[in-house]
C-alpha cells in the first residue's frame, strides 16, 4: 500500500490544509494507473477526528480502506479546520480546496482527474456531500488554494451522514434515544453559529444542508445508515433519498438494522463492501 502523508493542498501555512494519499499496489491486476480517486472526509462532529481515521481498526474503517485499494481506487484522506477554528462554510471550503488541488495535480500523483468520488462518515459525510453537490456555488466552495478547476465528481458515498440540519433536533427528539442538545448548543448549531431551531437560524441551517441543493445534476449518491442512530437519525437519510428520487438522481440507501452511529457493521459487512464497489464501478469507473 504505497502511501504519501501530509501533502500540502493549500500553501497558506495552515496545518489543517494537508492530506494523505493511499495508492493501490502497482503489482495488482489493476495496473499502474492513473487511478480513479475517492476523496475521504473524516467525521468527528466537525470538532474532532483526523485524516488518519481511514485506518481506524476500532470501527473497522480500515476494511473500507483496504477494499477500495484492492479494487483499484486511490484514496485521498483530507484534513480540514475543526470547530472552533473553522465554522461553516470554512470546513467544506477546505475540503473543496483539497479536491481542486488533487484534480489539478492528478498527473503528478497517478490519479485520473476525470474519475473522482466523494466519501465521508458522519460530519465528514455532510461535508463531502456539500462539496460534491455544489461545484458551481462559488460562495460555498471558496477560493482557497487552486482556483482554476472545480469540484465536480462522479459519485458521493456517505456513512450515517447529516443531510438536513433544519430537522436534526426534531429527528433526535423523535429518534431511538429521544433526546437532543438545545439548538445553539448542538454541534450543528455551533457549526453554523446560530440556533437552527429559530426562524433566523433555520435559514442558515438550510444553507448548510445538502438537501437544499438537490437537483437533476446531483451526482449519484450511495448512503449507509443505521436504525438505532441517535446522532444522525435515519429520517435524515430517508428524506434525502426522497428528494434525490424526486429529482431523478440515481441513489441507493442501505439501512443496517440495529446499527448505532459508527457501528463496525458498516465497514466489516461483505455485503456492504460489495455494494460500495458495484456503485463506484458503475458511476465512477465506467
Amino acid at each position: 500500500m504505497p502511501k504519501r502523508t501530509d501533502i500540502v493542498y493549500a500553501d497558506d501555512g495552515m496545518d489543517e490544509h494537508k492530506l494523505d494519499l493511499y495508492m493501490p499496489n502497482a503489482d495488482t491486476d489493476k495496473g499502474a494507473g492513473p487511478f480513479p480517486t475517492v476523496v475521504f472526509v473524516h467525521g468527528g462532529g466537525w470538532a474532532g477526528g483526523d485524516k488518519a481515521d481511514i485506518n481506524n481498526e476500532e470501527i473497522q474503517m480500515n476494511q473500507l480502506r483496504d477494499v477500495l485499494l484492492e479494487h483499484g481506487y486511490a484514496i485521498a484522506s483530507v484534513n480540514y479546520r475543526l470547530m472552533p477554528n473553522g465554522t461553516f462554510p470554512e470546513p467544506m471550503q477546505d475540503v473543496a480546496a483539497a479536491v481542486r488541488y488533487l484534480k489539478k495535480n492528478a498527473g503528478q500523483y497517478g490519479l485520473d482527474a476525470q474519475r473522482f468520488a466523494m466519501l465521508g462518515d458522519s460530519a465528514g459525510g455532510h461535508l463531502a456531500t456539500m462539496v460534491g453537490m455544489t461545484p458551481d456555488n462559488k460562495e460555498l466552495q471558496g477560493t482557497i488554494g487552486v482556483t482554476d478547476t472545480d469540484t465536480k465528481v462522479d459519485a458521493i458515498v456517505d456513512y450515517y451522514a447529516l443531510y438536513d440540519l433544519t430537522k436534526r433536533t426534531e429527528d433526535q427528539q423523535n429518534g431511538p434515544c429521544q433526546r437532543a442538545k438545545p439548538g445553539a448548543e448542538s454541534s450543528h448549531g455551533q457549526l453554523i453559529g446560530a440556533d437552527p431551531d429559530t426562524p433566523d437560524g433555520e435559514k442558515v441551517a438550510a444553507k448548510a444542508s445538502p438537501i437544499t441543493y438537490v437537483n437533476a445534476n446531483t451526482p449519484p449518491v450511495l448512503m449507509f445508515h443505521g436504525t438505532q442512530d441517535c446522532t444522525t437519525p435515519l429520517p435524515q437519510a430517508q428524506r434525502f433519498e426522497a428528494a434525490l428520487k424526486a429529482a431523478g438522481v440515481p441513489n441507493e440507501l442501505t439501512v443496517v438494522d440495529g446499527a448505532e452511529h459508527a457501528a463496525p457493521a458498516f465497514f466489516e459487512s461483505q455485503e456492504n463492501k460489495d455494494q460500495l464497489i458495484r456503485f463506484l464501478d458503475t458511476h465512477v469507473k465506467d
